[in-house]
């Protein structure tokens, strides 16, 4: 399963008809449709009751969307902490000095200063 099922899957949920989530995705219906077949083989459950002017979850389904609702936003906040760390913006930066240098008033206030712009990162010694 990837991220992509579950993007399709609730947009489905969502608009509860495949033509309007296949709209709002940017893709053709039949392509979504098949997505979902293939989502619902994988999961050996029918997630959606084709009804006449649109679809509904099945129990399988509402179980299904309890759990991944929140799971696009989390793979979002995921990419977006990769590349913080990637760019310096967050984590740990080690940084050595010897104990006098610590009440020398260059230190104190260096550290200071890159804790505002990067209130992210974090100092180990």
């Amino acid at each position: 399963m990837e991220l992509r099922h579950i993007r399709y899957f609730l947009a489905v949920a969502e608009e509860r008809h495949f033509t309007r989530a296949a709209t709002k995705l940017g893709i053709g219906q039949p392509p979504l449709s098949q997505q979902i077949k293939d989502l619902e083989r994988e999961l050996g459950a029918q997630l959606f009751r084709r009804v006449p002017h649109g679809a509904e979850l099945t129990e399988a389904g509402k179980a299904f969307y309890d759990v991944v609702k929140g799971m696009p936003a989390t793979a979002t906040r995921a990419v977006l902490a990769a590349q913080r760390v990637a760019r310096g913006e967050s984590g740990v930066l080690r940084v050595g000095f010897t104990a006098s240098a610590a009440f020398n008033s260059v230190v104190p206030g260096a550290i200071r200063t890159f804790k505002r712009a990067y209130p992210d990162v974090s100092f180990a010694a």
